[in-house]
């Protein structure tokens, strides 16, 4: 799906005219309806929606009598109540559905049932949002309450999948783990664009037990900003391409970081050892030669090739001449991105330390699974249930 709200809020709503239409009127929308609810409709969409509509009405078999929420109705009730009682902070971190289905003849019924349990004096957040989400995955199982999460679908997949995500059960959970010598955190500055180090980020590969193929980053998202945020995001390769398993939960990350005695690097913007454009010391920059000479020495890390190119010829190589490039690029503003690229590449070297630290463990295999499912929002009975299609 597009990563712009508002265009974001234009196809879900697709999605849900889609989904009705279908499943209670047993006919597709007309191409006007559809235009009016998302102006970018295309034959293109025409196939992704069919595609998201048969696998929604697959799982719901024949159930039918259901209203269709997003921006009114009990989906945003039901959000409301997990923020103001339930202590959710951000909504896809608890529960990522993007549409909800609820029976009509059951609403003020479910509407009731949850503000009760979510209204006992003397309860703490937490365990409201454990009722809720033990109401919620019980009406789910029923088919009365149905949140659902959509996902890009590739051009050729031809159908696609609903799966059910934090319902209960005794499923086993898919053993995810590194690909081997997978690691990457090219520090090359200048080569495929003036003054900017050629990615940004720590790239690293994973493979289900199934034999599905993953590809994640932790890097700065949003490079405008000159220190920002890094964040690790999942991308399933090969017959599922394009369909963004998303960005890794932080309740994810430091549940398991937190039970291997580690911490979460912390943003650009707060570390220590990363000064506002302009204010770099030795000291500061001596924390980083001396990371970078400890990851290199593990051998797990490709940094590719350390040096800096100016007009397409090499003008300085090892580690202390790319970062101090580097500060001078980001000082100059010699690009816009320039200052939010290094960062996001200095922080992405603490995160290479986490993996070397957690593999010294033994603990690969574990981490690999905890970033899976935190990405797919699926690590905890705080997460709440949903079904996903893609």
């Amino acid at each position: 799906m597009a990563t712009d709200a508002r265009e974001t809020a234009k196809q879900e709503n697709g999605s849900r005219v889609f989904f009705e239409h279908v499943i209670e009127k047993g006919k597709e929308p007309t191409d006007k309806m559809m235009i009016d609810i998302y102006d970018g409709y295309s034959p293109e969409w025409r196939d992704t929606y069919r595609k998201q509509t048969a696998a929604l009405k697959k799982y719901l078999g024949s159930n039918r009598g259901y209203e269709y929420s997003r921006d009114n109705g009990i989906m945003p009730y039901i959000e409301n109540i997990a923020k103001k009682e339930c202590g959710v902070s951000v909504k896809d971190r608890w529960n990522p559905m993007d549409i909800v289905l609820i029976k009509r003849s059951m609403k003020k019924v479910i509407e009731g049932t949850i503000r009760e349990l979510t209204n006992i004096d003397g309860m703490s957040k937490e365990a409201k949002l454990g009722l809720l989400n033990a109401y919620m995955r019980e009406t789910l199982k029923e088919k009365i309450l149905v949140g659902v999460s959509l996902k890009a679908i590739s051009k050729t997949k031809k159908t696609a999948n609903a799966e059910v995500a934090n319902a209960g059960g005794e499923s086993i959970p898919t053993e995810v783990d590194m690909v081997k010598g997978s690691l990457k955190c090219t520090l090359t500055l200048g080569r495929k664009k003036p003054f900017l180090f050629d990615t940004g980020e720590l790239g690293f590969d994973m493979e289900t037990a199934k034999g599905g193929k993953i590809h994640g980053q932790s890097r700065n998202f949003q490079y405008s900003k000159d220190r920002n945020l890094v964040q690790t995001d999942l991308t399933p390769k090969g017959k599922d391409a394009g369909a963004k398993l998303g960005k890794v939960s932080s309740v994810a990350l430091d549940s398991f970081l937190g039970g291997m005695g580690l911490e979460r690097p912390t943003s650009a913007a707060k570390h220590k050892h990363i000064p506002p454009v302009g204010k770099w010391n030795d000291t500061d920059k001596k924390y980083w030669v001396d990371l970078y000479n400890k990851l290199n020495s593990s051998g797990m890390i490709d940094f590719g090739e350390v040096a800096v190119y100016e007009n397409n010829k090499k003008v300085a190589e090892g580690i202390e001449d790319v970062i101090d490039y580097a500060i001078i690029y980001e000082t100059k503003n010699a690009d816009r991105s320039s200052a939010g690229r290094f960062s996001s590449k200095l922080i992405a070297m603490e995160w290479a330390n986490i993996w070397v630290t957690i593999s010294k463990k033994g603990k690969s295999k574990e981490w690999c699974t905890a970033l899976y499912y935190g990405a797919k929002k699926e690590f905890g009975d705080s997460n709440g249930p949903f079904l996903k299609i893609y």
